[in-house]
C-alpha cells in the first residue's frame, strides 16, 4: 500500500524519491525526450505500472525534478539565521547551490537543461517558486545597498550576477575533482563580493 492517511508511507516516498532520481540520471544521459517510462521503470528496479502509480505522467517527474531542487534552496534561504551578516548570508547562497550540483548534478543538470520542456501550467507553478526564491535573494542585497555594504548601482542586476555565477557552474563544475563544491563556492563568492563589498570607511 502507497498511501497512509493519505500521505505517502515511508516506503511509497522511498520509492517515489528512486524514481525521480532514476529519471534525473536517464534525462540526463540520454536526454528528456529519449527517455521512456520503460527505462525509467528498469533503472528502479520495478514494473512501469509502479512509475504511473506515483506519475501519471513523464511531465510531472520532470516537474518533481524540479520542484525538490527550487524547495531545497527556499528552505535553506528559509530556515537560515536572520542574524547572519549580508556577507555571510552571500557566502551560504553560494555553498547551496554549489552543494546541490555537488550531491544532485543530475538533477541540477536536468533542472537547467529541460526547464522549457515542462507544460505550461507546471512550468508556471515552477516560476512561481523560483521568483520567491530570488526575491528572497534580491532583498537582502537591496538591503545591503541601502546600508552601504555594497556598492551596486542596481541591485537586481547585482542580484542577477550571483544567479549567473552559481547556475552556470552547472557547465563546468565536476563533482569529485581537486576542489570541494564549498571550496569552489567559496572563490566564487570572493570574486563576486570583492568587486561588490563597500570597502570599509578609513579611520
Amino acid at each position: 500500500m502507497a498511501r497512509l492517511d493519505g500521505a505517502l508511507t515511508p516506503g511509497g516516498l522511498q520509492r517515489r524519491n528512486a524514481i525521480i532520481n532514476a529519471a534525473a540520471q536517464l534525462f540526463n544521459e540520454h536526454g528528456y525526450h529519449n527517455t521512456s517510462t520503460a527505462q525509467i521503470a528498469e533503472r528502479v528496479g520495478c514494473a512501469k505500472a509502479t512509475v504511473y502509480h506515483y506519475f501519471k505522467k513523464k511531465p510531472e517527474i520532470l516537474f518533481e525534478i524540479h520542484d525538490q531542487w527550487i524547495e531545497e534552496l527556499l528552505t535553506r534561504v528559509e530556515e537560515r539565521d536572520p542574524g547572519l551578516s549580508l556577507e555571510e548570508f552571500l557566502r551560504s547562497v553560494f555553498r547551496d547551490i554549489l552543494h546541490l550540483m555537488e550531491s544532485k548534478s543530475d538533477n541540477v543538470r536536468v533542472f537547467f537543461e529541460y526547464y522549457h520542456e515542462l507544460p505550461s501550467d507546471l512550468r508556471a507553478t515552477a516560476v512561481a517558486k523560483r521568483d520567491r526564491y530570488e526575491a528572497l535573494i534580491l532583498n537582502r542585497i537591496e538591503h545591503g545597498v541601502r546600508t552601504g555594504e555594497l556598492k551596486a548601482r542596481q541591485p537586481r542586476i547585482a542580484a542577477f550576477a550571483l544567479f549567473g555565477m552559481c547556475n552556470w557552474a552547472y557547465q563546468w563544475y565536476r563533482p569529485g575533482r581537486e576542489l570541494s563544491d564549498e571550496q569552489v563556492a567559496d572563490e566564487l563568492f570572493s570574486i563576486y563580493f570583492d568587486g561588490l563589498g563597500a570597502a570599509p570607511s578609513a579611520g
